[in-house]
């Protein structure tokens, strides 16, 4: 096993699984990062969902709102979100090629979306844009960070002992990842039916989790390079 505060590589892990005459790779690895990351999208749903249930509520309208093309729209978007940068962060994270083309396509769409936005706020009446945003523009922002918040404290304490390549855009995109996730939850609890709120307040949602993600990654990077130069 590596001593306390050495970093941990896919090789690393591997030598080590094979020393206890055990195959494959770690729990938390660059390996296995897609699968681990996967598996906190399936379980940090199921926490958002059990949140809604129990706290936020679910939308009034949403037996009539699931037969809409908008509902699935307002859903689409942040899962397509949350794809680009799950193949991100794994690229990012093993220094492969094609990560900032992920985030690329992830920021394409979401400039698609927030054009659709000014398009829907220009054919508002400004009484109408009144009630899209404030005060459930900042309800719906928090909402989306509450239940990214287990997502991204769990990816962050998997990834603490492994080497990543390139560890801040790691932590963005993986922050990404879980607004994305989150957005989608929040759907069933957000009643607002209109690309002039969807547009910018879940893109703004799931940057400021990025950026949660992307500052804890440096603070673990931070704290690694203290311990290993200690040793």
């Amino acid at each position: 096993m590596a001593p306390l505060g050495e970093r941990l590589t896919i090789d690393d892990g591997l030598a080590d699984l094979d020393a206890a005459g055990v195959g494959g790779a770690p729990a938390w690895s660059l390996a296995t990062l897609p699968a681990r990351m996967a598996e906190v999208a399936a379980a940090g749903a199921l926490a958002g969902v059990l949140m809604i249930l129990l706290w936020l509520r679910l939308r009034p309208d949403l037996s009539s709102a699931v037969v809409g093309s908008f509902f699935w729209i307002k859903a689409a978007y942040p899962a397509v979100i949350a794809a680009c940068a799950l193949v991100a962060a794994t690229l990012f994270a093993r220094g492969a090629r094609g990560g900032g083309r992920a985030l690329a396509a992830a920021g394409a769409l979401a400039g698609a979306m927030l054009i659709a936005a000014g398009v829907d706020a220009w054919t508002m009446g400004a009484p109408a844009l009144r009630t899209l945003y404030w005060p459930n523009a900042a309800v719906c922002v928090g909402n989306v960070l509450i239940i990214a918040a287990p997502m991204l404290a769990l990816i962050a304490t998997g990834l603490r002992d492994v080497d990543l390549e390139r560890q801040a855009l790691t932590g963005l995109a993986c922050g990404l990842f879980c607004g994305g996730v989150a957005a989608v939850v929040d759907g069933l609890h957000c009643w607002q039916t209109t690309y002039a709120f969807v547009g910018p307040w879940f893109t703004l949602a799931m940057l400021l989790s990025g950026g949660v993600g992307a500052g804890l990654s440096a603070l673990l990077g931070a704290h690694r390079r203290r311990l290993a130069e200690a040793d």
